[in-house]
């Protein structure tokens, strides 16, 4: 309100004149009418449903690839089935929905392979495990009895084989790089052999006039065998659960992964149990114990042709190592040679790989010419 009132007031003053509150520019300027923004439907999924719906779900706080009882992977536009009940749910109609994706579950030449492949983690798990239950029984037979210096030529005995292993995981990554993950497994399994050849003949040493003499020959060729087979351990470490990630579907990647562990503590227990006193782990016996440990490494090579070479390294190393990565990964996926799947899995196993060599590349490896030399 505006005007000049001058009129005297019970303050013994005159009110002044004030401004008016409508002439301020900033409460004067209307306001501007924002334009709300179309709100964009978001396409429903079935993690949608999984975190919203399926709550009652005893799957909801799984991730939906890690389902149980679903034996192959069914993927709709980026949305994976939750349970075996809810499975329709991933085939809702979708406005922007066009590719249907089935994943294949386990074949015979995938379990073929896997199951070769972990024998060295059985033989890794029992030669882990073998020295302890008939400690006393080979300690007594080599001379080795309780002792200072005999405590600590025994526990060298027994540590050496971590410091196998250390070597082993060491350089074995260039000689799987080198000459494939077929080969270097099967190569993996000779070493083994010999080293539980080295155990077991410390306990079959002819007797020679010294027992001291003999006492120092069998802990020599202990030594060694517990030195080679740490080696191959230590490769086996690297080599198989590398080989099993290379040769499986990316949905059973994990389930497979796992069977390395699984195998290598279902070696240990077979040690264990075998060499109690009352089975093998006595004296005269031990070396037959110790000669067990060959017997996987035997199965391996006799089952050398389940074990097929990894597509992903074959993939990486000239034209001709690739057109034989497809044909072995079609028999892994069960899937014809041609099929879509095993050609869109192939390329992604290319670009990972990097760029391969061509006719006068270097073939992946180093070599020149016409490609790889020695991976087939």
């Amino acid at each position: 309100h505006t005007g000049d009132l001058h009129a005297p007031t019970g303050l013994g003053h005159a009110v002044r004149p004030m401004k008016s509150v409508s002439s301020h520019p900033v409460l004067t300027t209307p306001f501007i009418e924002v334009e709300e923004r179309p709100k964009l439907v978001r396409r429903r999924t079935t993690t949608d449903c999984l975190f919203t719906e399926l709550t009652h779900s005893p799957l909801h706080d799984l991730a939906p690839v890690a389902t149980l009882g679903l034996t192959t992977r069914v993927t709709h536009s980026n949305s994976v089935a939750v349970s075996l009940d809810q499975l329709g749910l991933a085939f809702e109609p979708q406005r922007d929905s066009t590719l249907i994706l089935v994943q294949g579950g386990y074949t015979a030449a995938l379990v073929k392979a896997a199951g070769t492949a972990v024998l060295c983690a059985l033989m890794y798990g029992f030669h882990l495990g073998n020295m302890n239950p008939a400690a006393p029984a080979m300690r007594a037979d080599l001379g080795i009895e309780a002792g200072v210096e005999n405590d600590n030529a025994w526990a060298f005995c027994v540590s050496i084989f971590c410091l196998g292993a250390l070597l082993g995981c060491s350089l074995v990554p260039m000689v799987a790089d080198s000459i494939g993950r077929r080969k270097t497994i099967l190569l993996i399994s000779t070493v083994y052999l010999l080293g539980s050849a080295l155990e077991a003949a410390s306990g079959v040493v002819p007797r020679p006039a010294s027992p001291l003499e003999r006492s120092s020959i069998g802990l020599c060729l202990l030594l060694a065998g517990r030195a080679v087979c740490g080696v191959a351990s230590g490769s086996s470490t690297v080599v198989v659960p590398m080989y099993l990630g290379e040769i499986s579907p990316p949905h059973l990647r994990g389930a497979l992964g796992t069977c390395f562990q699984l195998t290598c503590c279902t070696g240990i227990l077979l040690a264990q149990i075998v060499g109690l006193p009352a089975l093998l782990g006595r004296s005269g016996l031990w070396s037959v114990y110790l000669a067990l440990g060959a017997l996987p490494a035997a199965s391996l090579l006799v089952l050398h042709s389940f074990l097929l070479e990894s597509p992903r390294w074959l993939a990486g190393r000239s034209d001709a190592e690739a057109i034989r990565a497809q044909a072995i990964l079609a028999a892994l996926r069960g899937e014809p040679l041609s099929s879509l799947a095993v050609v869109q899995e192939l390329d992604l196993m290319q670009m990972a790989a990097g760029p391969i060599a061509g006719g006068g590349g270097d073939g992946g490896g180093g070599e020149g010419g016409g490609g790889e030399g020695g991976g087939g």
